[in-house]
């Protein structure tokens, strides 16, 4: 059986699913080379970084989820 067919077969949301994928794939590549925001700061990029990391299924245990602030120094780690 193709995909396709079984798209097609969900009433009314088989022809959008594959875009639905698609921005979630590209939020997902932009979540890994995005830098995390500044601890502390405010404004239009935190918001976005947020945004970009939920529709990207980055939380709980994601390497990316973690904010810079929790992290371990590189220094502690050696």
């Amino acid at each position: 059986m193709d995909i396709m067919t079984v798209l097609a077969a969900i009433p009314g949301a088989g022809f959008i699913l594959p875009y639905i994928t698609a921005i979630i794939a590209i939020c997902a590549a932009a979540a890994a080379a995005l830098p995390h925001p500044a601890a502390g700061a405010t404004g239009v990029y935190p918001a976005i970084y947020a945004v970009v990391n939920f529709i990207a299924c980055n939380f709980g245990k994601a390497r990316n989820a973690d904010a810079p602030a929790s992290r371990p120094a590189a220094a502690a780690q050696n």
